[in-house]
């Protein structure tokens, strides 16, 4: 039986627990063989995603106006979100994407034709080093540009951590009378849309 380092407590329980202990201990990262990954989330059986016009039009944040007047549509959730990015970049000169595949519509294809419509100059790709990505994005903001920034899955965002929480969150300590800050900073990150994975795979309760 190989030698395990089990805390001082597991020595004190009874001989047969131990080795059962010994010969069930997993020297390798995986899941047991009934986890739920992977499989399709059904939207029709859960208020998550599922919403008929009605109930969507019901929302008491909308105004009275928009409640009695306006239309629904029903769009995938990329759809959603591609929408969403285009309103932001037709409606303010200042607003910014870039990340990791943007130019070509991303990974998820939320950016699908907006680096066509609205030029390089503005939806661009950016080298993979989410540390700067999120830096030149708070660059951005500082300077008073609307950047939308994204961390190509949520997993990777850690080694950007320093700046988020050392330059993003504390840059208004740091300005003075100066009134800077990076107010319009977004910081977009899918998160699970491909199941799990490995390296930067993390259960965030745990940390």
């Amino acid at each position: 039986m190989p030698v395990l380092n089990l805390s001082r407590s597991l020595f004190h329980l009874p001989k047969e627990i131990r080795v059962s202990l010994a010969n069930n201990v997993r020297l390798y990262s995986s899941t047991s063989a009934s986890a739920r990954l992977n499989i399709p989330t059904d939207y029709s059986t859960t208020p998550l995603l599922n919403h008929t016009s009605s109930a969507a039009l019901s929302n008491p944040e909308l105004s009275e106006s928009v409640r009695k007047h306006s239309k629904t549509t029903r769009l995938t959730l990329h759809e959603a979100i591609n929408g969403a990015l285009r309103h932001a970049l037709a409606s303010d000169d200042r607003t910014l994407l870039f990340g990791e595949d943007i130019s070509f519509g991303g990974v998820f294809r939320c950016s699908a034709g907006l680096a066509t419509d609205f030029g390089s100059h503005r939806v661009f790709n950016t080298p993979l080093t989410e540390q700067g990505i999120v830096g030149f994005a708070i660059g951005c903001a500082a300077q008073g540009m609307r950047p939308v920034a994204e961390i190509q899955f949520a997993d990777y965002v850690w080694p950007a951590f320093d700046q988020l929480v050392n330059e993003a969150a504390k840059i208004r300590f740091r300005a003075g009378t100066t009134k800077m800050d990076c107010g319009g900073l977004v910081i977009r990150m899918p998160c699970g849309g491909v199941g799990h994975g490995a390296l930067y795979d993390h259960t965030y309760g745990n940390l």
